[in-house]
């Protein structure tokens, strides 16, 4: 997306929180129906056109012209990642996609998706952001600090400034001490009023100001997204800098968003942009996301498995929006660590093992076979060879006593990096 084409959907994007999502947030459950089946009536007949759901119809006697479009949705099967990649074409209507931005997922499971979105769906994702940033008290040109997605060339700086928006964008890739000093020193003179970054980034950079003793006073709130926000994390980069932490769900294929509000009791459903369908699955109070996104003609996904998983079902927050929230987004369905037997470990434990070991600077867990994990670590620098190997030898004793698995351990900087700057906690590769 070129600069003009993002400034000026941006720009509709806020006129679209202006016109109806600063009020929607608070209609009732009436307003919100009403709405949804008017917007979710509208796509099922635009499907119609669509190969793919032209003949899943007749299939499965979906009626795109019922009045109760939720009950026609719900007799399609749920879709999965797989079948939108064997089928891509299938889902596109060229003359509709010419005029549509397209964007790729990550890629960790391997599998890079390429999805069209509508210009309209994308307005109304720039519109909820918006709203999920004034529940921070944002304003227009307030100035963000960005750890995330910027990936300079050879010979590039490792931050730059954007003067229009008042952001500036700091470097993933560039993360050591001299690098995090050379970025304090900056944030220290330029007196941000935000962060925003991947959940693993802004908790190295809050890691590094606890070592340092470094203040950001000027900051209000930090914005987090892309990576599943441990509850460590989140205390970290609050004791850091004393703010709270505004987490943002969403996925590269636009099906479906959720907010974290200043109450920070669940993540509050976008459901202006997408209808969302939790799936009870084999772990207790755990169900998977289901998602159709409400405004995009040009690659509808209906009823799509995001491959994510969301802990317990919906509820009510205690601010005074009438959206609902669910609980804890804990990540993938294969987030998982799995024993010699084939028994799943949650990595949330070990993530917090990891996150108490302060002299710690990145670690990453592969497992290339069952009952076995690689750890790889770095530490700060300053710490004496002879601290790594202590460290090494308390993580294998350790982990190993916690997770029966046999652990071997690697130090270094080399970690695996996917294409967006971010650093897989967990890289899963067995079978």
């Amino acid at each position: 997306m070129n600069f003009f084409t993002d400034s000026l959907l941006t720009l509709k994007g806020i006129k679209r929180y202006k016109d109806l999502l600063q009020e929607s947030q608070f209609f009732s459950e009436e307003q919100v129906l009403k709405l949804q089946k008017e917007w979710l009536s509208t796509l099922l007949k635009h499907c119609q056109s669509i190969p793919w759901y032209s003949i899943k119809y007749r299939e499965y006697g979906v009626n795109p012209q019922s009045n109760d479009p939720f009950k026609e949705l719900r007799k399609l099967p749920i879709l999965s990642k797989k079948e939108v990649l064997d089928n891509h074409a299938d889902f596109c209507i060229p003359a509709v996609q010419d005029n549509s931005l397209s964007f790729f997922t990550s890629g960790t499971t391997g599998e890079p998706l390429r999805a069209y979105t509508s210009k309209n769906q994308w307005i109304i994702e720039q519109g909820v952001i918006w709203r999920s940033w004034k529940w921070a008290g944002y304003n227009l040109r307030d100035r963000i600090a960005i750890f995330r997605s910027y990936s300079p060339k050879k010979g590039e700086p490792k931050r730059k400034l954007d003067r229009l928006k008042n952001w500036a964008y700091f470097s993933v890739y560039d993360m050591t001490d001299s690098d995090l000093e050379e970025y304090f020193t900056f944030l220290q003179s330029w007196k941000p009023k935000f962060l925003r970054g991947y959940p693993s980034s802004l908790y190295l950079i809050a890691q590094y100001a606890l070592k340092k003793g470094y203040k950001l006073p000027y900051l209000k709130a930090a914005f987090t997204a892309s990576e599943s926000l441990a509850p460590d994390f989140r205390e970290v980069i609050r004791d850091a800098f004393n703010i709270e932490v505004f987490d943002h769900y969403g996925q590269a294929e636009v099906t479906c968003m959720l907010h974290d509000c200043e109450k920070h009791e669940g993540m509050h459903l976008d459901w202006e942009y997408g209808f969302v369908e939790l799936e009870p699955n084999s772990n207790q109070n755990n169900y998977s996301i289901i998602a159709t996104n409400l405004h995009n003609f040009a690659m509808p996904l209906l009823r799509y498995d995001t491959g994510d998983v969301c802990k317990e079902s919906w509820s009510d927050c205690g601010c005074d929006r009438k959206s609902k929230v669910i609980g804890e987004i804990l990540g993938r369905r294969d987030d998982y660590i799995y024993s010699s037997e084939g028994s799943k470990i949650p990595t949330v434990n070990i993530y917090t093992y990891f996150s108490k070991l302060t002299d710690l600077k990145r670690f990453q867990i592969i497992q290339e076979k069952r009952g076995s994990l690689l750890i790889k670590f770095s530490i700060w620098e300053g710490n004496k060879e002879d601290d790594s190997s202590l460290l090494s030898n308390k993580i294998k004793r350790e982990l190993e006593s916690l997770t029966n698995l046999t652990i071997e351990t690697q130090i270094t900087d080399n970690f695996t990096q996917n294409s967006g700057g971010k650093f897989p906690v967990l890289i899963q590769r067995t079978k």
